[in-house]
């Protein structure tokens, strides 16, 4: 039997559910899931900052009536992207939001934004 990453898991999943576009900043804890979404077909664009990403990703979740990934690293990435998550919730405009995380091992290590 085959095995298979979560990141690549995480991007078939999207694809499957109409993502067509993923916003965002990539860092460290998030490169694997940007790599994998552009395998699956989805169109990754890079943003300067998360909340920019944010606006970008609930504009399109409008314009194409479908849900489109935003995907920030951990912490202040997620934190800086709550505007555009808080205005897509508020006009009902389809919206993923993917922060990144810390790996299992380092938690309670101080590993980066844990």
């Amino acid at each position: 039997m085959a095995t298979i990453d979560g990141a690549t898991l995480m991007a078939r999943s999207l694809k499957q559910q109409g993502v067509e576009y993923m916003f965002g900043i990539v860092g460290f804890p998030v490169f694997a899931i940007a790599a994998a979404a552009q395998k699956a077909g989805i169109t990754y664009i890079g943003m300067r900052n998360e909340q920019s990403a944010s606006y970008a990703t609930q504009a399109a979740g409008y314009l194409t009536g479908r849900p489109q990934a935003c995907l920030v690293v951990p912490g202040p990435g997620v934190i800086h992207a709550f505007a555009g998550l808080a205005n897509a919730k508020e006009n009902c405009w389809p919206m993923v939001l993917i922060g990144g995380a810390s790996r299992r091992y380092e938690v309670g290590m101080g590993a980066f934004h844990e």
